[in-house]
């Protein structure tokens, strides 16, 4: 099965977000609260938590819908355990019968704490796992709905790549035959940035094949990042011969992180940065044609939450920085492809006037891939500026001002003048001003 035979929006951005990290704001209130915003982000997709014990309200459901956003119900079922089949077969064929498509049953199976203590440490997991997923997937898909791998912990106790290639390779294996959800498999993924930028880990184990199961080296990355599902889709490729689709529950970077060089957490100019990368390649069809969607954590949470922080919307009606940032390039481009606006006289309208982002800090790459040095010296700083940072042109053009951070051998003069003929005002800091790139960035969008 490919992503064009799977149901999906019909104005898809691909972008989408995980609601709330609880079951308890499905009332019409929310619904018409949250509407809105969706709408201004650019939502088509969105992961909402459910439980065994009850559906979803079905005017929740069929709002979403009705605007033309796909839900994704994921009912974690944590701790791992048997789940009755009639109760997961009625939920399924009530959701088929509102017209949703996506239900994902458990929750990071290759994690310990997702299984009852001592369960995890026993022999077979993966055989106990798939006894366990495999009936409750039959009993949805025999209501209409489509068997979904649950999202496996990026690294995780065991192994997360490892845990998919045993689950993929018994499943195919297995003597009562499991050919008809393998026919129409998706696989579930989480795909969380981590504290790197937000091209950590593309190109998979072709691109970085020094990475092992448990061990990367300092000189290498792995699938702990937002290309996570690249490094699935290589599993998938060689355990069944093909690819599978990848439905996104939640990714992105998170406001909370903690940058592992310093200790200290990183900063919102990282978020916004990294989320808003990622969020123009999916918008710009630059992410690989088997990820449906990608699904930010988290919309919001309750403040007394232990996710609180990492919540894009907060009580009061505050938000993190990359709400306005998200919204501004929606809005400026919302047919969410990249061509000149057509106004009603069917004239163009001067797009380099029409930018999505105030000011951005473009770093170099070099052979040995994006600068970690340049993006940490210029995030402590663009944080007070509420800049964007990141190493995109395309991003870069966006901007009103730009600040080229590099030499000409390392950013070229050819780009600098792209971005003046794109309308940005660019100021450019070189050698010992690096060692003060605060002032510098503080001149840049005086």
């Amino acid at each position: 099965m490919t992503t064009l035979d799977l149901p999906s929006p019909k104005h898809n951005t691909h972008l989408g977000f995980h609601y709330y990290p609880d079951e308890t704001h499905y009332r019409s209130e929310d619904l018409q609260t949250w509407l809105p915003r969706l709408r201004a982000l650019g939502t088509s997709w969105i992961t909402l938590r459910g439980s065994m014990a009850r559906a979803i309200p079905e005017q929740f459901v069929s709002g979403l819908l009705d605007a033309g956003i796909e839900p994704i119900v994921h009912i974690p079922a944590v701790p791992i355990q048997p789940v009755d089949l009639d109760a997961i077969g009625d939920l399924a064929r009530v959701y088929a019968g509102w017209g949703l498509n996506y239900l994902v049953l458990y929750d990071t199976p290759n994690d310990r704490q997702s299984w009852p203590d001592g369960m995890f440490d026993r022999s077979d997991l993966v055989d106990r796992f798939l006894d366990l997923w495999i009936p409750a997937a039959d009993a949805a898909c025999e209501m209409g709905m489509l068997p979904i791998l649950p999202p496996l912990k990026q690294g995780g106790t065991y192994w997360d790549t490892s845990f998919l290639s045993a689950v993929l390779d018994k499943m195919a294996s297995r003597e009562k035959g499991t050919d008809y959800l393998l026919e129409k498999l998706i696989l579930g993924a989480y795909a969380f940035a981590g504290p790197h930028p937000p091209d950590w880990g593309r190109g998979g184990t072709t691109g970085w094949p020094s990475a092992q199961p448990y061990m990367t080296p300092t000189d290498s990355q792995d699938q702990r990042g937002f290309w996570s599902f690249e490094w699935y889709s290589e599993v998938a490729q060689q355990e069944l011969g093909t690819t599978l689709p990848i439905l996104m529950m939640a990714g992105g970077a998170v406001a909370d992180e903690t940058d592992p060089t310093t200790g200290q957490p990183k900063d919102l100019a990282w978020h916004t940065s990294c989320n808003l990368c990622i969020a123009r390649a999916a918008i710009d069809g630059q992410l690989p044609d088997y990820l449906l969607n990608v699904n930010y954590w988290v919309l919001c949470a309750s403040p007394e939450s232990e996710y609180a922080l990492q919540a894009w919307y907060k009580p009061g009606d505050s938000t993190l920085p990359i709400v306005r940032e998200l919204k501004h390039l929606i809005a400026s481009d919302p047919n969410h492809i990249s061509k000149p606006d057509i106004d009603i006289d069917g004239t163009k309208s001067n797009t380099k006037n029409r930018k999505s982002l105030t000011h951005y800090v473009l770093l170099p790459i070099f052979e040995s891939g994006p600068s970690e040095w340049h993006w940490r010296a210029a995030g402590r700083y663009v944080r007070k500026l509420n800049s964007a940072c990141g190493y995109s042109t395309l991003d870069a053009a966006n901007a009103e001002s730009v600040t080229i951070v590099g030499t000409e051998d390392q950013i070229s003069s050819e780009i600098e003048g792209g971005l003046w003929n794109e309308g940005c005002q660019v100021n450019r800091i070189t050698g010992e001003d690096y060692v003060d790139l605060s002032s510098h960035l503080a001149l840049a969008i005086q």
